[in-house]
């Protein structure tokens, strides 16, 4: 209930400003949405991260299996 008593006072508050100067307005509006686009723009490189040191994983369990293989052909 007050986070939105709160977004509805701030967008209020923002198009009054936007009527007395539009620049601060679009930064008041850059600033509301900053920190979920730099989310947004980090967990994706993790996602990468994690799924990248999992194949490293993967890789190294069929060297493995690939050497005892190796060694049973023998």
């Amino acid at each position: 209930m007050m986070n939105t008593v709160s977004k509805i006072l701030f967008w209020i508050f923002t198009i009054a400003l936007g009527f007395v100067n539009p620049l601060i307005s679009v930064a008041m509006v850059i600033l509301y949405y900053l920190p979920g686009i730099i989310q947004s723009a980090i967990t994706p490189c993790e996602e990468i991260s994690q799924n990248h040191s999992l194949h490293d994983e993967q890789n190294q369990n069929m060297n493995k299996f690939s050497n005892y293989t190796k060694e049973e052909m023998r």
